[in-house]
């Protein structure tokens, strides 16, 4: 619920950044036979008036096959205005903005640009008089409007603080994962870091920044081309990207296979004759790439939600991030296609999603480490306990005594240790069976568990063998807590398993020097544990100091 507000928080407010659809266009007629040849003052002034065909929509440029001429008449002559083409994508658009200036020709990819202006719509400064306009190479009607210099400079500038607000986050967020490959070297955060920058540079194509930017204004000579493959990558990355996060491969193989020949397979196909001589024209590419597109998002979304619905539960981080981006993108491109008038969620929406999405895969990615680290803590658990009692084991408790005797020498405090064996478990178990000694164990780690008090630690060292340590203990303090068991064990298991016999153990204690070690320290204590067993068993012996 709170991704959902945030991605709506972030819909709402880039979209008090959409400037407002022109209204100061006061008539737009379409030229009925638009002439061979290129826009210029000869052809304008040959054009009889019957040639002209008024519109009712005076901001939509809808040609034929990609072409045609309009006439244009601004409803006012009041300050600096400016015609504005948006989202010209691969139109060719030339300008006569009056019979005495020059024909004036742009595209998105053009070097030389108005620096003033971003790269979002063509900007062509116009006057009073009627303007001619001639569109070549356009794939879907475009969209105009008249604004005042300064307007359109306040909103052009909200529109850049936008846009790279949402780049910044998604360029952000791929550093940081590929901060986490290098260190890692785990496939899923390379993946994720490419697909994250491919969006990043499909974004700049789609908004026309990247023509602007040194090194990537290279890209402007392949034309519609060059987004078209950037785009196609793009979805070959994330493709295989949800193949790893999502563990489609492991939840969803049919579908999983599918998708892998929709959405990778015959793209890089797609790519590969993209950049090759043959066929020359490539004008089929836009409509196969964006069906295989949309046949990817569909399969994508299925597969995902399949997974999930078996227990995948990076599959949900994914079609949280996944179906907003998929909607918003499907949305727009078809706002686009018709020349309607773009809407703001709209507008700014595909960035917003796809920083939205950057997040919350990014949370995935986080989910999926804290994943790995809690099986790995409770792979260590297992591997430091003892299956039968749960204490720790020979290996766990050498670690521990390790820790305490490096703390107690650091804080200078006491640090005592407990070697505790039963009585006669041999006998036990030969008498009364192997079930009879586990009994016994188990009941021993009970009884010593009543006794462990805030940081104490007790583990199995062998057979019926124990250790328990006793940090800030002095040998007074653990000679009290020896006792306490020695009774409380002759007390509570006196009769144990149908044993006659009640209980017993023997117990050694040694206290840490500053010349001890583990080895040293647990032998002392071995050696302190064997006295008690020579001076008749049940009782307690404390070991002798290490020697300096």
């Amino acid at each position: 619920m709170r991704l959902v507000l945030v991605l709506g928080t972030m819909l709402w407010l880039v979209g008090a950044s959409m400037p407002a659809s022109g209204a100061d266009i006061a008539r737009l007629e379409r030229v009925r036979d638009v002439p061979a040849a290129d826009l210029t003052r000869e052809a304008v002034e040959r054009l009889p008036q019957s040639a002209f065909e008024p519109l009712d929509d005076v901001h939509r440029l809808a040609g034929h096959g990609g072409r045609g001429w309009w006439r244009l008449q601004p409803a006012t002559a009041k300050g600096d205005r400016l015609l504005l083409v948006y989202h010209p994508y691969s139109a060719r658009v030339s300008v006569l903005a009056s019979p005495r200036a020059q024909v004036v020709t742009q595209t998105v990819f053009d070097r030389p640009h108005d620096a003033r202006y971003s790269r979002r719509a063509l900007v062509f400064p116009i006057g009073s008089d009627a303007v001619y306009i001639s569109v070549e190479g356009a794939r879907y009607p475009l969209r105009i409007a008249i604004e005042d210099a300064g307007v359109h400079a306040v909103n052009d500038l909200n529109h850049t603080r936008v846009l790279a607000t949402m780049i910044g986050i998604l360029v952000g967020v791929s550093l940081l994962t590929s901060l986490f490959w290098l260190m890692l070297r785990e496939r899923v955060y390379l993946l994720y870091a490419a697909s994250m920058l491919m969006q990043v540079l499909y974004l700049l194509c789609a908004y026309g920044e990247a023509y602007a930017l040194p090194g990537l204004r290279e890209l402007g000579r392949f034309g519609a081309a060059g987004v078209w493959f950037v785009a196609t990558l793009s979805t070959v990355l994330s493709v295989y990207f949800l193949l790893d996060f999502a563990e489609l491969r492991e939840r969803a193989p049919r579908l999983c296979r599918a998708l892998t020949w929709i959405g990778a397979y015959l793209p890089m196909v797609l790519l590969v004759l993209l950049v090759s001589p043959w066929p020359a024209d490539k004008g089929w590419f836009p409509m196969t790439g964006n069906l295989l597109l949309l046949g990817a998002n569909a399969l994508a979304l299925v597969t995902l939600f399949v997974a999930w619905w078996r227990g995948g539960r990076h599959a949900g981080f994914v079609l949280i991030g996944w179906v907003p981006l998929v909607v918003v993108s499907t949305a727009r491109a078809m706002q686009l296609s018709s020349g309607s008038a773009m809407t703001p969620w709209l507008e700014y929406g595909l960035p917003a999603v796809c920083a939205f999405s950057a997040v919350v895969l990014g949370l995935g990615l986080a989910d999926r480490m804290l994943a790995f680290r809690r099986e790995r803590d409770t792979f260590q658990h297992h591997a430091e306990r003892d299956a039968l009692t749960g204490v720790f084991n020979r290996a766990g408790t050498e670690r521990r005594i390790d820790w305490a005797i490096a703390r107690a020498r650091k804080e200078a405090t006491d640090l005592s240790v407990l070697f505790l064996d039963l009585d006669h478990f041999k006998q036990i178990n030969d008498t009364h069976g192997h079930a009879a000694g586990d009994a016994c164990l188990n009941a021993l780690v009970r009884v010593i568990g009543e006794e462990l008090q805030y940081g104490d630690l007790l583990g199995r060292y062998g057979g019926e063998e124990f250790l328990m340590i006793l940090p800030d203990a002095g040998r007074r303090h653990a000679r009290d807590t020896a006792e306490r068991i020695r009774v409380a064990v002759g007390q509570r298991c006196a009769k144990l398993a149908g044993m006659p016999d009640p209980l017993t153990v023997s117990i050694g204690l040694a206290q840490c020097t500053h010349n001890d070690t583990t080895v040293s320290l647990v032998t002392r204590a071995d050696e302190a544990m064997y006295a008690a067993k020579r001076a008749g068993r049940n009782r307690i012996a404390i070991g002798e100091p290490a020697p300096a």
